[in-house]
């Protein structure tokens, strides 16, 4: 069951590239990351380094490929393939274009038309008046 509007919490986070983004999330989701963060103050990373701090881009990607490695996946799996992983299926769900660009923040749509992928089973013609074949 999808979550109403008036359950859907928007954080600010800092996301690639160190850009502070707007994120709309459940109302369950959000509270669990605050209760993972604790008493920490609203500027504390929820998930913080060994040393208290926020973690660097290299132990996120360490962290995604020891995961990977314990799971039997694609050991060229990284936390790019999950931001692509993010775009291709909202994509897939019907997610505007313009929607996903504004998510990921991509400066460019042309960026974010690379998620766009050629899906087995369906086509453009597909999509086509079948009368105009008609004679």
């Amino acid at each position: 069951m999808l979550p109403r509007e008036n359950d859907l919490v928007q954080l600010s986070i800092l996301g690639k590239g160190e850009k502070p983004r707007q994120v709309l999330l459940p109302e369950i989701v959000s509270r669990s990351l605050i209760t993972l963060r604790g008493d920490e103050g609203a500027n504390d990373p929820v998930f913080a380094s060994r040393k208290g701090g926020r973690l660097t881009a290299r132990a996120v990607h360490g962290m995604v490929k020891r995961t990977a490695a314990r799971a039997g996946v694609n050991a060229a799996i990284s936390p790019h393939w999950l931001r692509h992983a993010h775009g291709s299926h909202a994509i897939d769900e019907g997610a505007p274009l313009h929607e996903v660009q504004a998510t990921l923040c991509h400066a460019n749509v042309s960026t974010t038309s690379g998620y766009l992928h050629a899906r087995p089973g369906s086509s453009s013609g597909l999509k086509l008046d079948r009368g105009v074949f008609l004679q």
